[in-house]
């Protein structure tokens, strides 16, 4: 059997002393050789008991360690620079991305490292929002679609995009773009190195299996999860223009369905059960590909909500309002 293969886990951390105990958990927790992955943990000037507890729990684990990130010299945002510090320091073959706010399953490794063909540069794992309340589930049922699309699109051999806290990069490919550093400025990190590594002929791939499915923690409030959308919708806007105007149709649906109805009720009618069964479609295919079939009442409760909450992501989106995240403005 040939050598695994050793690997590095970057995580970004500021100002995450709630979390980061609970993150840091998992991936001591990993189904792999403790000598063949590292774990960084970047520092990024936090105020608060993150860096006490990061020492604490990484006292008696030898492959852990933590970094104190310097400010970036070039147009890096805040994770992008934690990132390429720690990439500067990894020794591992393959650079797993995660947030420190996410749990990771302990297949976690060896499930992503699944999806690496010859010709692969980065490969994306599921995350799903955990927590009990309506809020929490609609924001769950959400992520899981947007997966679900992804897993679509790789399949159709359509870049879609990375999620960047379930994220494996070959380190040929993160070497050959640059690496963070070689980059141009983006609020959404992960998706402009996704999309570098497609552009440089890699391959990429994503798994919407359990052994990859991680959870994460709900946006707060509503200003935080428009917050939220307004960064990855800055992303989306460098699409290629038939997959934009698939994002701009979910997010306009509403205002677009009742101008077509004040003209043709039917064609605005036929237009809904088509998107409708669409995209029921699609989330129950990923329900069952996660096992998270006790979700099926919250897929369809989910509807009004998206209609509700696309609408203002829009008009939040177009508001002169800076994005805020982590404490940085951008």
């Amino acid at each position: 059997m040939p050598e695994l293969p050793y690997v590095s886990v970057l995580v970004a951390a500021r100002n995450e002393e709630t979390t980061i105990g609970s993150c840091l958990a998992a991936l001591a927790a990993i189904s792999y050789p403790a000598d063949r992955y590292e774990v960084l943990i970047g520092n990024d000037g936090s105020t608060d008991q993150t860096t006490r507890i990061v020492q604490t729990l990484i006292a008696d684990k030898p492959n852990f360690s933590l970094v104190s990130i310097r400010e970036s010299a070039q147009t890096l945002n805040g994770k992008a620079n934690v990132l390429s510090q720690l990439a500067q320091l990894a020794k591992g073959e393959f650079l797993f991305i995660t947030d420190a706010d996410v749990h990771v399953p302990a297949t976690w490794l060896t499930g992503l490292l699944a999806a690496f063909e010859h010709h692969t540069g980065v490969a994306t794992g599921t995350t799903l929002i955990s927590g009990n309340s309506l809020w929490a589930r609609v924001q769950a049922i959400d992520w899981l679609l947007a997966f679900g699309l992804i897993q679509l699109g790789s399949q159709l051999n359509l870049p879609l995009t990375g999620s960047g806290n379930n994220m494996a990069i070959r380190r040929k490919a993160y070497d050959a773009v640059g690496g963070f550093q070689g980059l141009p400025f983006s609020v959404v990190e992960d998706y402009t190195l996704f999309q570098a590594i497609v552009a440089k002929g890699y391959g990429f791939a994503h798994r919407l299996e359990v052994d990859v499915l991680a959870s994460t923690l709900p946006a707060p409030s509503l200003s935080t999860y428009l917050q939220q959308r307004k960064r990855w919708m800055k992303g989306a806007f460098s699409l290629p223009i038939p997959l934009l105007v698939g994002v701009l149709f979910q997010y306009l649906l509403a205002p677009m369905l009742l101008i077509v109805a004040l003209f043709s009720p039917t064609t605005a009618l036929s237009i809904y059960l088509g998107k409708w069964l669409f995209q029921n479609t699609v989330l129950f295919w990923t329900l069952q590909r996660t096992r998270q079939h006790h979700r099926w009442f919250d897929a369809l409760i989910f509807e009004p909500c998206q209609i509700m909450l696309g609408t203002l992501s829009m008009i939040y989106y177009v508001l002169p309002i800076p994005i805020r995240w982590k404490g940085r403005t951008y």
